[in-house]
């Protein structure tokens, strides 16, 4: 006679919680590992929804450009960075605009000519009542890299950009000899007119971008100015988007080695995670501002409403004196 025997179904059962507590307890700990707490026990984690950057996380630095490593920069842009906001905010600012630095009067170019990096940044900082955590100085070499790392820059071109030239070519010309026409060939001069940056959106490597953001419009400084911001802009807003935190890390890593800066690899982890978010969450985060004002002596001295709407862009209170 067979026996039936009793079913052991709270076994099974109790086994199988005990798997998932397991299991629970694992990617906990995985979890904990890859996004550590923060003083304030929250995560910078990308894929936590309810992460929400402190208000007082407010970054600003000058970013500088030269041809040589060597070479004083010609070129200057500011670079806020509002998380809280999701705002990246670029001010380009002309060589020649008027600050002052350790009781001396001049330009942010003769700022860092004679004193370095840090004393135009400071030179700025205190033209604008603010603070600037950071400065870079990219050569043409490491700017090229840079911009290569992260692969070929969206840029918005209004218009053609043409170039004339003349030269003297060899053409057959007719003249009147003894009162009769006679066909002689000639030098003569002749104008072309190629387009060297085509109308519309361009894909362009480090090499392009560099020519692209260094050459003479003669269209006016507001102009190249505007071409630096919406350079700048796009590349954040298309270039870094979907960007992995490997390949963030690598650009980080090439800014620090390659740029003459105060940068230093805490400085980008201690804000990678919010700077993921920011790319993230927000669809097109950048936007660039052209600063207003007059020349006076050969500087370009930039209006107080001007000032205060630069610190209004970028979310910050004027330091008390």
């Amino acid at each position: 006679m067979a026996v039936k025997r009793k079913s052991n179904w709270y076994i099974y059962l109790i086994a199988l919680i005990a798997s998932f507590v397991l299991l629970g307890l694992f990617v906990q700990s995985i979890w904990d590992s890859l996004f550590p707490a923060d003083d304030n026990g929250s995560r910078y984690a990308l894929s936590r929804s309810d992460y929400r950057p402190s208000a007082e996380i407010n970054i600003t630095s000058l970013l500088m450009l030269s041809d040589m490593k060597a070479a004083t920069p010609t070129y200057y842009m500011l670079m806020n960075y509002q998380p809280r906001n999701e705002v990246i905010v670029f001010i380009p600012l002309r060589e020649n605009t008027r600050v002052s630095y350790g009781g001396n009067t001049g330009s942010i170019y003769e700022m860092y000519d004679n004193f370095g990096a840090k004393a135009a940044a400071d030179a700025v900082a205190a033209l604008m009542n603010i603070e600037i955590e950071h400065y870079v100085k990219f050569d043409r070499l490491s700017f090229i890299d840079f911009v290569d790392m992260g692969g070929k820059v969206y840029v918005n071109i209004p218009s053609d950009v043409t170039v004339k030239e003349t030269k003297q070519v060899l053409k057959n010309v007719t003249i009147e000899v003894d009162g009769e026409e006679e066909e002689v060939t000639r030098l003569v001069p002749e104008t072309t007119e190629t387009v060297i940056f085509p109308e519309g959106i361009q894909f362009m490597n480090g090499e392009s971008l560099y020519g692209y953001l260094t050459y003479d419009f003669k269209r006016g400084v507001d102009y190249t100015l505007a071409v630096q911001g919406s350079a700048a802009m796009n590349m954040i807003n298309k270039n870094f988007r979907g960007m992995s935190s490997t390949q963030m890390q690598g650009l980080a890593e090439s800014i620090i080695k390659t740029t003459e800066t105060d940068i230093i690899f805490d400085d980008y982890t201690n804000i990678q995670a919010i700077f993921n978010y920011t790319l993230e969450n927000s669809i097109n985060p950048c936007e660039y501002y052209i600063p207003y004002g007059e020349t006076d002596g050969g500087y370009f001295v930039i209006s107080d409403g001007s000032i205060s709407t630069m610190r209004d862009r970028m979310g910050i209170t004027a330091k008390k004196d």
